[in-house]
C-alpha cells in the first residue's frame, strides 16, 4: 500500500518489521522498488530471497523484469527471462512477454524487441503491441511503429489512447499529413473544469517558469503535437496537468513537506524537466506516479536518472 502511494520509505520499514516475511510480502517489496525505478535494489532484495529459502514465483519474476525495464538492465532482464523456467520452474506468460518486449524497445532495441514478439509461443495482446509503440514512439521509429499501430487498433479499436499515441509520433516526425485526417485534426484529450485557484496556479506557475528560464530550461515543444506557432505550443505547455497539480501544491503546502501527484499517463518530457527545477528552486520533494512508474524529484535531479 505505502509502494503504490508513493512511500517506499515507509513501505520499506514495514517490510523489514515483518517477522514472517511471506513470498506475497517479498513480491510487494520487489514491486515497489520496480515502480521507482530501483532495479539494483530490486535484484539486491530478490538475492536475500533467495538466501531466505523463498521461492519465486510468476508475479517475482514480473516484478523482477519490470524493475529491469524501468532501469535499463537488459542483460540482468535477459538473465532472469532465460532463468526462471530452468532453473525455478517458472513458465513465462503473457506478461513476462511484455516485460521483455518494454525493455528491449526502452533501451533502442526495436528490431529485437520485433523479432522477440514474433518469436512468442503465444498470440501477442494489446499491452505487447502497446510496449512497442511506446519505445517507437521514445525513439522516434515511424515504421515499426505503424505495424504496432495496426495490431493495435485490431486488437482496441476504441482505445484512445492508441490513436493519440500515434498521433504523437506522427507529429514528432513532422507527419502532419498522417495526423490530419478527412482535413481534420484529431486531437485526443481529458475534459475537465478550470480549477476554482485556477488564477493563482498560473500566476505562481508563470513566475517559475521564469526563474527556471534563468537557470537554462528552454521548453520542450516537441512536446506539444498541435501544428500550430512556437509561442502557441509554449503556452499549450503550461497547461499539462502534471505543471499545474504540482504548482498547487507549492502553494498550498509548506516546505518540508512533500509534493504528491497521481497522474495516469505517462509524463512527458517538458513536465519532467520543469518538476526537476521546481523541486530544485522551491527545495521540495516531488512524487510524481504517471502512468509507467514513480518519479521522486530532489534537488534537480530524478530517481529515474531521466531513464523511463
Amino acid at each position: 500500500m505505502y509502494s503504490k502511494c508513493g512511500n517506499l520509505e515507509n513501505a520499506q520499514k514495514v517490510f523489514q518489521n515483518l517477522e514472517d516475511k511471506t513470498l506475497a510480502s517479498w513480491n510487494s517489496m520487489i514491486t515497489g522498488f520496480a515502480i521507482y525505478g530501483l532495479g539494483t535494489e530490486a535484484i539486491s532484495l530478490f538475492d536475500r530471497m533467495r538466501e531466505a529459502n523463498i521461492q519465486p514465483d510468476a508475479i517475482t519474476f514480473i516484478a523482477l523484469l519490470s524493475s529491469c525495464k524501468h532501469s535499463g538492465l537488459l542483460d540482468k532482464g535477459w538473465k532472469y527471462f532465460d532463468h526462471m523456467k530452468t532453473d525455478f520452474g517458472v513458465i513465462p506468460t503473457i506478461e513476462h512477454y511484455s516485460c521483455m518486449v518494454d525493455l528491449l524497445g526502452r533501451v533502442g532495441y526495436l528490431d529485437e524487441a520485433s523479432d522477440f514478439i514474433q518469436s512468442m509461443p503465444m498470440e501477442p495482446n494489446a499491452a505487447v503491441w502497446g510496449a512497442l509503440l511506446t519505445s517507437c514512439r521514445i525513439h522516434g521509429n515511424v515504421e515499426l511503429g505503424e505495424i504496432a499501430a495496426e495490431h493495435l487498433f485490431k486488437l482496441e479499436p476504441y482505445n484512445a489512447a492508441n490513436y493519440a499515441l500515434m498521433m504523437n509520433l506522427y507529429a514528432l516526425s513532422n507527419r502532419w499529413k498522417d495526423v490530419d485526417l478527412d482535413q481534420r485534426i484529431h486531437i485526443f484529450s481529458t475534459a475537465g473544469k478550470t480549477h476554482p485557484e485556477e488564477g493563482e496556479i498560473f500566476f505562481e506557475l508563470y513566475k517559475l517558469i521564469s526563474e527556471m528560464k534563468k537557470l537554462g530550461y528552454k521548453p520542450d515543444t516537441k512536446c506539444v503535437v498541435q501544428n500550430i506557432s512556437e509561442v502557441e505550443k509554449e503556452k499549450a505547455l503550461l497547461g499539462h496537468t502534471e505543471k499545474l497539480a504540482i504548482t498547487y501544491g507549492l502553494i498550498r503546502t509548506t516546505s518540508p513537506a512533500p509534493i504528491r501527484v497521481i497522474n495516469n499517463t505517462r509524463i512527458c518530457s517538458d513536465c519532467h524537466t520543469v518538476a526537476k527545477y521546481m523541486s530544485l528552486l522551491r527545495r521540495r520533494e516531488i512524487f510524481l506516479k504517471d502512468g509507467v512508474r514513480f518519479h521522486h524529484f530532489r534537488d534537480g535531479n530524478c530517481s529515474c536518472c531521466d531513464f523511463w
